[in-house]
């Protein structure tokens, strides 16, 4: 039960008459009340044991036992330090506290005496997504502070030695113009891939009939000049048509992020392969290098922003770090999965995906 009888005395006769329905009512009152906050709400004797609690904190710390102590329940000496400060004081307080069980969580938690400080009233209000999200806004931040800084200082560098002189150097001046250029470039992407990836965390998406098998196409035939360039032979195994309801132009950007991707990553001689799957609900798409392959460590963390296991050749390709976030944006708001499967020096198969409907 969320609402515990063992919470006040037995009470008299003659206590029972004058009380014949009031408090039934406010007892249920009290009830609802508790019941229709998302906080924990706990009411704990000033020796620690609690009396009253809702459904919410019986849901985050397991079934409340008959005076049962709030260290022994929450095991957070966090908390338990908190309440015991304010009982001292018999004073309210209020602090962020942090419980360990039963998994990590960061709460607001406000104490306040009630009945001539004989008990006091617990408030936890949840905050663990919302310090999440403060980091993950930070983190990112930082990143795009890191990433702009980085090309900004060399085209700064360049066009100051270029300005001192340099450019009437022949030797000298056209070596720093293509840095310049290609510094630009990588700004001009990072810029483009910010807002792509701002737009599929924004927006909703507009699904019709899509063949990805056609767009598969479409796709290697859009990039064959790139992976010519590179050396990299594009094989395209994808012969029967694969309808699924989804947005085009967000599933071609899918599809070139990864090839993209595997192009830049597979050494000279290699192959990039494009593979399906079909089943009554679903239709997945693979794509196989012949790459380096990826560190079974930074498997995990490669559809974070701005990660990338290998950082120096990522910048030297023109990477971002955002390609495989947008990628995983997108066919998650498509109801989609993606996933990577991959062996060092062997090379590396990412896949992704969709239901049909």
């Amino acid at each position: 039960m969320s609402f515990f009888p063992w919470t006040k005395s037995i009470p008299t006769e003659s206590e029972e008459v004058r009380a014949a329905s009031a408090p039934l009512v406010d007892s249920r009152r009290w009830q609802a009340i508790l019941e229709t906050t998302d906080d924990v709400v706990l009411l704990v004797d000033a020796e620690g044991s609690i009396l009253v609690a809702n459904s919410v904190a019986s849901a985050l710390f397991g079934p409340i036992a008959p005076r049962g102590t709030l260290l022994a329940q929450t095991l957070s000496s966090d908390l338990d330090e908190l309440y015991r400060s304010a009982v001292r004081r018999r004073v309210s307080v209020e602090r962020e506290v942090t419980l360990s069980q039963p998994s990590p969580r960061t709460l607001h938690a406000r104490i306040m005496p009630v009945a001539d400080g004989e008990e006091y009233l617990l408030v936890l209000r949840e905050l663990t997504e919302l310090r999440r999200l403060e980091r993950v806004r930070r983190d990112f931040v930082a990143n795009v502070s890191h990433e702009l800084r980085t090309p900004l200082t060399s085209i700064k560098a360049m066009a100051e030695t270029l300005l001192e002189g340099a450019r009437l150097d022949e030797a000298v001046a056209p070596r720093f113009l293509q840095t310049i250029m290609r510094e630009s470039d990588r700004l001009v992407r990072l810029s483009s891939d910010l807002l792509d990836l701002s737009r599929v965390e924004a927006l909703g998406i507009e699904k019709r009939p899509v063949d990805l098998a056609s767009l598969v196409s479409d796709v290697v035939t859009r990039l064959s000049a790139q992976a010519e360039k590179a050396d990299i032979t594009l094989a395209n195994s994808i012969r029967t048509s694969l309808d699924v309801s989804a947005d085009r132009d967000e599933m071609a950007q899918v599809l070139v992020n990864l090839l993209d991707n595997a192009i830049a990553y597979s050494p000279r001689g290699g192959v990039v392969t494009f593979s399906a799957l079909e089943t009554a609900e679903t239709v997945t798409i693979s794509i196989a290098d012949t790459g380096i392959g990826i560190l079974t460590h930074d498997i995990p963390r490669l559809f974070e922003r701005f990660y990338r296991a290998d950082k120096a050749r990522s910048r030297a390709s023109g990477g971002t770090g955002l390609g495989l976030s947008i990628v995983k944006h997108i066919v998650e708001n498509h109801g989609g999965t993606v996933k990577v499967e991959s062996e060092y020096n062997k090379g590396s198969v990412f896949s992704f995906t969709l239901p049909k409907s």
